[in-house]
């Protein structure tokens, strides 16, 4: 079966994946418990990551895909330069970095595999420069061979700075999110969109087109609002349209629809599958940090407190989806993120807003404001149209800059959620109150982070631990939903100190089997600056067990694998559980009916 495989990616297709998934149960059926110690093995690529000859950030493990092929599992890993990375993960225990693809004049951005199919996202060195039309991105992709060897199969023309891709199920198809970002001094704003790839072919016979998915404007014909909160902004006289205001980031997919963050308009794209047209827009909403134990002040202590009157817009990175009977769920990391651009910054530690009638608003918290490199305009604030105490709350949000009625906004809510993807309701938030047998507790990130020793105080007035990505995988009969944390650091608890680089990221881990009765389960120490996730299945795992890959990016340039039973099995929930910051009585938390 491995030989078809290499020689036949797409043949027959969920066929040829379940036989394949058949026979490598039988042949690499476990024979041991899961490890003491989740982490089978850690790569570090930081010593190659500046050979790159125009390196735009030094990053070559933002985000990693895995290939069983043969009793090899190879890990290709990309992000940020023009090198691809290529291991050989067959003895986790020992990995072994084999080569590195130059992709000169491009910095790649994303990876995804199926099968022995490799597509890799890149994008052209000078895309934001000024004077010059911006050029589009595109796919290239490879088969891999059982000894590791590449070969270049196809090169698709995409929209504009793809970000993150991903294969159908069945592999015939590729979904692209190509964020459309604006130059680097905002005189041209490309439109954001969605390229759907379809393949057909088989071996090294393979054919590719592509059809491009735009976003309509809001309240356009045929496309429902959900939620609420959506934001539309941009450079007036640049930004004519929400197509081009659109960046998607992440993009999660199931059998009939694809969910793509747009995370500067705090809203979540539904595409359908069957029509290839958006046909919804989800806006996300916010978390009012009024009413929990939130620190939004980097004084350097961990100071949570309430009343803090400024809410959190959501405006999620990562998003994960899924399918459970006719249900439809997803699932978000709600990071947060400025425009930042020669000439345009909708971010400012705005201390003039501190008692100027919005009340107790910490002086250095990053807010939403319009354009405040333009000093005329500093003092706008984005707000709230309606106040918080008002039960319907309108899409609507405005900036105020003389009577101060409104509730100032912040980016991102410190927080991972989970929607019905059908309705748009929010089920479930980190903020909310987690009750676990009876009992009820304060299971936040930020809570889980100091617990660990790792939360980062200095980010407090930013967006915290800025929640990256999500990915939710099925394990003995249980959902699970794990987030990365990617501004966690070490050393920030008395009496612990892990090393900064390979113990300063987090991960944390939620039962989301019962999406109305979500339950936090543990989180795991990794490599500091955690972004992409990968979820490999015991059927093509070299220990016959699942293995969660982590790539952090960073000082850390890292690819981790874990096994993912001894995660769940690590001890650390319960912990954390029996400490004090997990007490609602001490660090207060959101009922169901406050989230909005």
């Amino acid at each position: 079966m491995d030989t078809m495989s290499a020689t036949f990616p797409f043949a027959s297709y969920r066929s040829l994946k379940s036989i394949q998934d058949l026979f490598g149960k039988l042949r690499r059926r476990p024979t041991a418990p899961a490890p003491q110690a989740p982490l089978l093995g850690r790569l570090d690529l930081t010593g190659v990551s500046k050979n790159s000859v125009l390196d735009k950030d030094g990053l070559v493990a933002e985000i990693s895909a895995s290939v069983s092929i043969g009793k090899r599992l190879y890990t290709i890993s990309s992000g940020g330069s023009n090198l691809v990375s290529i291991s050989d993960w067959s003895n986790p225990s020992n990995p072994v970095l084999l080569q590195q693809l130059d992709l000169s004049g491009f910095f790649t951005t994303s990876v995804a595999t199926y099968g022995s199919l490799i597509a890799i996202a890149a994008t052209p060195d000078n895309y934001d420069e000024s004077g010059i039309p911006t050029p589009e991105s595109q796919i290239r992709f490879y088969t891999i061979s059982k000894a590791g060897t590449l070969t270049e199969v196809g090169v698709v023309n995409t929209g504009f700075l793809t970000d993150s891709i991903r294969f159908g199920d069945d592999g015939r198809q590729l979904y692209v999110a190509n964020e459309g970002s604006p130059n680097a001094n905002y005189s041209v704003d490309p439109i954001g969109s969605v390229s759907i790839i379809t393949i057909k072919g088989k071996g090294s016979n393979l054919r590719f087109s592509e059809a491009e998915v735009t976003f309509p404007e809001l309240n356009s014909n045929g496309v429902e609002m959900l939620g609420d909160g959506i934001r539309f902004s941009g450079k007036t006289g640049v930004t004519l349209s929400f197509g081009q205001d659109a960046e998607p980031e992440y993009l999660a997919a199931t059998d009939d629809y694809l969910f793509v963050t747009l995370q500067e308009s705090n809203a979540v794209a539904r595409i359908n599958l069957d029509t290839n047209t958006v046909e919804a827009y989800i806006g996300l909403g916010w978390v009012d940090y009024s009413k929990v134990a939130v620190d939004l002040n980097d004084n350097l202590n961990f100071e949570p407190v309430t009343g803090q009157k400024v809410v959190g817009l959501r405006m999620a990175d990562g998003i994960a989806a899924w399918e459970d009977d006719d249900n439809v769920y997803f699932a978000t990391a709600n990071e947060g993120d400025a425009r930042d651009y020669t000439g345009y910054l909708d971010e400012r530690r705005d201390s003039s807003l501190s008692g100027g009638g919005y009340g107790t608003v910490p002086n250095r918290l990053k807010l939403i404001v319009k354009n405040a490199s333009d000093n005329a305009l500093r003092n706008e604030a984005l707000v709230l149209s309606n106040n918080l105490s008002d039960t319907n709350p309108s899409n609507d949000f405005t900036f105020e800059s003389a009577t101060r009625t409104g509730t100032p906004v912040s980016f991102g809510s410190r927080s991972i959620s989970l929607f019905d993807g059908l309705t748009g309701e929010l089920l479930w938030d980190s903020w909310q109150t987690d009750d676990i047998d009876g009992i009820e507790y304060n299971t936040s990130l930020q809570n889980i982070a100091q617990f660990a020793g790792i939360y980062d105080d200095g980010r407090s007035d930013d967006k915290g631990v800025e929640p990256e990505s999500v990915t939710v995988l099925k394990y003995e009969d249980r959902r699970y939903l794990v987030g990365s944390l990617e501004r966690t650091t070490a050393g920030a608890k008395t009496g612990i100190t892990p090393d900064p680089v390979t113990q300063g990221g987090l991960l944390v881990i939620y039962d989301v089997t019962d999406v109305n009765n979500v339950d936090f389960v543990t989180y795991q120490q990794v490599s500091r600056s955690p972004e992409g996730l990968e979820v490999i299945k015991a059927s093509e795992s070299p220990t016959g067990r699942v293995i969660l890959g982590v790539s952090a990016e960073f000082d850390s340039n890292s690819v981790e694998y874990l096994d993912f039973g001894a995660i769940l099995n690590n001890g650390n929930g319960a912990n954390y559980l029996a400490s004090d910051y997990a007490k609602t009585s001490m660090y207060a938390t959101l009922p169901t009916a406050t989230i909005w």
